[in-house]
C-alpha cells in the first residue's frame, strides 16, 4: 500500500474515519457491556486535536470538518505505521471515558477528551 505522511489526504482520512469509528464502538462497547456502534462526531476529533497539542498540523482556517479529516487520516497514518493499535486506541478510550459518554449534549466534549488521551500517544510515537 502506498501512503505519505500528508494529514490533508482525502484518502488517508476517509481509511481512517473507519479506524476511528470502529475504535470508538469497540470502547464504547466494552464501557458499556453491550454491542453498539457509534460515530465519532467532528467537534470531538477537533477538540481532540487542540487538547492533545496537535493545533500545529492543522492548516490555518480549517473548519471542523477538515479538522475532523485531518484527525482521522493522523491515526489512519499512525496505524499503518504500527505506532497504535485500534483494541490500544479502545483502551485509552475506555480509561478515559465517564458517564457524559452517553449523555446527549455532553457527549461530544467527553469523547474529544478521551480522543486527546489517544493523540498524545499518536503525536509522542510519531513526532508531531
Amino acid at each position: 500500500m502506498r501512503y505519505e505522511r500528508d494529514f490533508t489526504d482525502k484518502g488517508l482520512a476517509k481509511f481512517g474515519d473507519s479506524l476511528v469509528n470502529f475504535a470508538f464502538s469497540l470502547a464504547l462497547s466494552e464501557y458499556l457491556g453491550r454491542p453498539t456502534g457509534e460515530r465519532v462526531p467532528n467537534a470531538s476529533l477537533s477538540m481532540a486535536l487542540e487538547l492533545s497539542g496537535l493545533r500545529h498540523v492543522v492548516p490555518p482556517r480549517t473548519d471542523k470538518h477538515g479538522k475532523g479529516d485531518i484527525a482521522e487520516a493522523i491515526f489512519a497514518y499512525a496505524w499503518l505505521e504500527g505506532k497504535i493499535t485500534v483494541e490500544e486506541a479502545a483502551d485509552i478510550l475506555k480509561k478515559n471515558f465517564t458517564e457524559d459518554v452517553t449523555h446527549f449534549s455532553r457527549k461530544k466534549e467527553d469523547i474529544g477528551r478521551a480522543f486527546a488521551e489517544v493523540f498524545k500517544v499518536i503525536k509522542e510515537r510519531l513526532g508531531l
